[in-house]
């Protein structure tokens, strides 16, 4: 009776090596992904901004200014400062305001990079809009800004805000006064967006 040899089973095998490549392939991936973001994290904001941008602009833009302890912080790559008018401004005084700005750093996750991501930022915060109304684009700031002015007419409060990006930071700007005007609310927020840009590195 003649012999035989039982043929391999290669056709299961195939299917088994393929899939074996592809979840080696997928680790080595997952490895140089990870890498490649902790080579490049988020650069650490400023331990107090309200320093890093000068305590006395803050002061000068708001009527009897002082730092709101309970809202300014500094956390990893998030920083914020706030400054508004002190309760015990003068009896009778109708002077007040209100100056909030913000930083947050971007770092890379997978294969976007940190200005890819602040980019992406920036540009869903200015497709919103600020107490002054709709933002829209603003140039000569950092790399790309959006911001907006109003105020109420003589004897109101002026609102402006702004939303500005340099490289991987983005930074938003807040800030109202009463009285004003919306074109002194944009030399304020112009000044401190500058200040800003200066004074975080």
């Amino acid at each position: 009776m003649p012999s035989f040899t039982p043929r391999r089973p290669w056709g299961c095998l195939l299917p088994l090596a393929i899939m074996v490549l592809v979840v080696a392939g997928f680790a080595v991936y997952l490895k140089l992904q990870s890498k490649s973001e902790q080579s490049h994290p988020a650069a650490a904001a400023p331990p107090d901004l309200c320093a890093a941008i000068g305590p006395a602009m803050f002061e000068r833009l708001v009527p009897s200014g002082v730092p709101d302890t309970k809202a300014s912080y500094s956390s990893g790559s998030d920083a914020a400062c706030d400054y508004s008018t002190a309760d015990g401004r003068p009896v009778g005084s109708d002077t007040y305001g209100y100056l909030h700005v913000r930083l947050l750093r971007y770092g890379q996750i997978g294969w976007k990079s940190g200005a890819d991501l602040a980019d992406d930022a920036q540009t869903s915060a200015c497709a919103g809009s600020a107490s002054a109304g709709p933002y829209h684009g603003a140039s000569g700031l950092g790399d790309k800004a959006c911001a907006v002015y109003s105020d109420e007419g003589p004897g109101g409060t002026a609102h402006g805000s702004m939303v500005m990006r340099r490289g991987a930071d983005v930074f938003w700007v807040d800030y109202y006064t009463h009285p004003g005007a919306a074109n002194r609310a944009e030399r304020a927020v112009t000044e401190v967006a500058q200040a800003a840009l200066a004074g975080v590195r």
